[in-house]
């Protein structure tokens, strides 16, 4: 199993001292044991655009190493204004195949569905509207490849990066929030899918179940190499 961390924070683009800064802390993670591969990239126009919002992946090779390494939270924290917020999520190899092209794809929309807190987890039917959500994505023209997880570290989409010996884990029978990684060719085909019948199709069913947190944005990410 790989994790995927989503770790997201303010990086004024404008600022001609924070790139370089940021730059050496990647450099620096490529050194540390368990980091497979990087991949940062700010947040575009227009879905729920946040300015000057970057979004850092982290892939690790399991939990323990990321546990086990705090130095880099604390250049981090040096880095940026404001606090960072974390995602963690727990990948196969074959799945993070899917969700790497998503990432790489020329327009990388994440999207989040958080189930309300009196959402039926249990309901077959609730979890098989949850998975073809994102199968029937296939169908659209312009849609490249990705996949989709619950957050194994919280339910909430705003959860704040936690100190090295804080990480917590949600059971999986508890598990709310639905993170979506999905690639496109443009957002045009992402906006006319998204006025299809097929896309309404399972998101009508959803939606009497969407709590906060439920959105989408996108990101154009670059590989660290």
């Amino acid at each position: 199993m790989v994790l995927s961390q989503l770790i997201r924070f303010t990086l004024p683009s404008s600022a001609s001292t924070s790139a370089p800064a940021f730059l050496k802390l990647r450099e620096f993670m490529n050194t540390c044991s368990g980091v497979r591969e990087q991949y940062f990239g700010y947040s575009i126009p227009p879905m729920n655009y946040t300015k000057d919002e970057m979004h850092w992946i982290i892939h690790w090779n399991d939990k323990s190493d990321l546990l086990s390494n705090g130095e880099w939270r604390k250049q981090l924290k040096e880095l940026i204004h404001g606090g960072a917020r974390s995602l963690l999520f727990e990948l196969t190899e074959a799945e993070l195949v899917d969700w790497r092209t998503g990432l790489e794809s020329p327009i990388c929309e994440f999207a989040t569905v958080r189930l309300s807190d009196v959402a039926p987890l249990s309901d077959a039917e609730l979890q098989k509207s949850m998975h073809k959500t994102f199968t029937d994505c296939y169908f659209a023209e312009g849609f490249t490849r990705g996949w989709w997880k619950y957050a194994l570290n919280s339910n909430n989409l705003e959860q704040p990066l936690s100190d090295v010996t804080e990480e917590q884990e949600v059971g999986v029978e508890e598990r709310r929030l639905g993170m979506y990684c999905l690639g496109w060719e443009t957002i045009e085909h992402h906006q006319a899918y998204a006025r299809t019948a097929l896309f309404d199709e399972e998101i009508d069913k959803l939606k009497p179940w969407f709590g906060p947190g439920s959105k989408g944005w996108y990101v154009n990410f670059a590989k660290h190499t």
